[in-house]
């Protein structure tokens, strides 16, 4: 009996427990999960300053230009000026010094000519203008920053604006990666018969891991013997998550699932209604989650991308940890022959004047890893769906999600 997909990720979800959080440093926090609320702790900008290089003013000395002020003195940041700027009068000041008391405008440097002691406005310009108001982009006790964020470059400037030295985040993941096959080489070792072949599962499982930052630890590849992988399935209970590639097929040498049971793992599921991935393991030990992925090197990205990757960010503190659905315009007509299990399968989409459309690889089975180069997400074809149109509205999921 295959088990559908929504089951299976509903059944998978269920059984993920978010990771303990722990304190780094700020500069450590990068790529990590966010796992507290981040208020501000002061307005910003701080107080009421220029936009621009210029001259402070009153904007009702330019009601006639051009117009000529008297310069009294100079702000930059940092810096304060001390005493009120009174009608004919302009101070020279720099981007992020704070307005002069009495100033209401700033006039940019580019519209103006120093003479002497004086300064010459060619263009009016409004009360407000070039001003940043204090508060005008975040108040204190604002929240900026929540829970489950993932931390940028651009958080960590938030972060240190919100004078945080340490940063509470989720712990990362450990994943172990194991590949199995008497066939597999790895890259660097010569291939010696037509029938062995290049290892890439587990180097596309440790980089797609590594890229949803986490701890990732590669165990190489292990022969089809059912001791030696026992062997090494000891060890599950060192991980948070446990990913074997190959082995959970039918084949007489596909032992991991028959291990797996027999080891006591819980066995959630094995093989689902889906294309390509059918031969997906999940089962769980302890507080370890343990998937089998196919040998297939589509069959192994899919499985990950649509059930493993919501694991990890689930268990990371990520809120919108589940894939996310677009809808897209088909470019080219879509069709197959067996529509009994619902289709991943690999495109790309574009966005035009507001409109998402959408075109697929040809390459269509599962050992053609060449069909996600340029590809950026799935179109999902549903069970019971025989043919899509030219134009017809399309489910996908970008990869990025």
């Amino acid at each position: 009996m295959l088990t559908p997909y929504d089951e299976a990720l509903e059944s998978l979800l269920e059984r993920v427990d978010r990771l303990p959080t722990e304190r780094v440093l700020l500069w450590d926090a990068l790529g990590r999960i966010l796992a507290e609320d981040i208020f501000a702790d002061r307005d910003s900008p701080a107080f009421d300053n220029s936009a621009m290089d210029g001259y402070a003013v009153i904007s009702q000395d330019l009601e006639e230009i051009p117009a000529k002020l008297r310069v009294v003195g100079e702000v930059s940041a940092g810096s304060e000026f001390s005493g009120r700027l009174e009608r004919g009068q302009a101070i020279r000041i720099f981007t992020g010094a704070g307005i002069p008391e009495g100033a209401n405008a700033v006039v940019p440097v580019e519209y103006t000519k120093l003479e002497g002691e004086y300064v010459l406005i060619e263009k009016p310009f409004k009360e407000g203008a070039n001003i940043r108001r204090r508060g005008e982009e975040i108040k204190a006790g604002e929240l900026i920053l929540k829970r489950g964020t993932r931390i940028r470059g651009y958080e960590i400037g938030l972060l240190a604006f919100a004078d945080k030295v340490f940063v509470e985040v989720y712990q990362k993941p450990r994943v172990a990666v194991l590949s199995t096959g008497d066939e597999i080489k790895e890259p660097g070792e010569p291939i010696e018969k037509p029938s062995q072949i290049r290892s890439t599962n587990n180097h596309l499982v440790y980089a797609r891991a590594r890229e949803l930052g986490c701890e990732v630890h590669q165990l190489g590849i292990i022969r089809d013997e059912p001791e030696s992988i026992e062997k090494v399935l000891q060890r599950v209970e060192d991980y948070d998550v446990f990913i074997t590639t190959g082995g959970v097929s039918a084949g007489e040498k596909d032992f991991v699932h028959k291990l797996v049971k027999d080891m006591g793992f819980e066995v959630v599921f094995h093989k689902l209604s889906i294309k390509p991935a059918k031969p997906v393991l999940f089962a769980k030990r302890g507080r370890t989650l343990f998937f089998g992925l196919p040998g297939n090197p589509v069959s192994c990205a899919m499985a990950f991308d649509m059930l493993v990757k919501p694991a990890l960010l689930k268990m990371q503190g990520v809120e919108e940890h589940r894939p996310k659905f677009l809808r897209a315009e088909l470019l080219r007509k879509f069709s197959r022959k067996g529509a009994e299990r619902r289709e991943f399968v690999r495109a790309r989409y574009m966005e035009e004047d507001g409109r998402l459309f959408c075109d697929y690889s040809p390459k269509t089975q599962s050992h053609m890893l060449t069909s996600y180069v340029d590809a950026n997400c799935y179109m999902v074809v549903y069970e019971g769906v025989y043919e899509l149109k030219v134009g017809q509205q399309v489910d996908i999921v970008p990869f990025d999600w």
